[in-house]
């Protein structure tokens, strides 16, 4: 299969946005200059599985899934796993897990994709979630985009924006193109 590529991403700083304050002119990013990009991408519709211990339930899985759908992903089955040795993603598949000691403490969720390195095809993806932020909107949402490989995009209200307090539902950019 040829050598992996490990490409972690942390995501959704839970902190609120900062402020800089210039000659008493409050500064804010609300505008980010080009398209939103993508790393790298699938070569085939990957699984979806849930571990169980993540608290993140099938339907909002689903939802989460229905959103890139909607923009053109494809995607095979999604399901929760139940057993206990649920964390590390198979071959053609996104594993929601919970968080290591590694991942971020400041961040609501991480991401960890795997890339061959020849193709530079995503041949699996990790994302890690605390169970506290499995219900809040978005979340999920943008780990799923970083899974099928887009980075961070700093424009107010995007859907892969850094921080979750500035992003929203913005998809501009993130349709598959065919």
């Amino acid at each position: 299969m040829g050598w992996l590529l490990i490409l972690w991403i942390g995501c959704l700083a839970s902190q609120a946005p900062q402020t800089q304050t210039i000659h008493k002119i409050s500064v804010m990013d609300s505008f980010a200059a080009g398209k939103p990009q993508q790393r790298a991408e699938w070569d085939r519709a990957p699984a979806v599985r849930v571990c169980e211990s993540t608290k993140v339930s099938l339907l909002r899985a689903r939802k989460a899934i229905a959103y890139w759908e909607m923009l053109g992903y494809e995607f095979d089955s999604a399901f929760i796993d139940h057993s206990l040795n649920c964390g590390e993603p198979r071959y053609g598949e996104i594993v929601i897990t919970l968080p290591t000691n590694k991942t971020p403490p400041a961040h609501l969720a991480s991401t960890r994709i795997y890339t061959e390195k020849v193709t530079a095809n995503i041949v699996k993806a990790k994302i890690f979630i605390y169970p506290k932020e499995a219900t809040k909107q978005r979340v999920i949402e943008h780990e799923i985009g970083h899974a099928i490989g887009w980075l961070h995009h700093p424009q107010k209200y995007h859907m892969m924006h850094p921080n979750w307090h500035r992003g929203g539902y913005d998809s501009t950019g993130l349709r598959r193109k065919e």
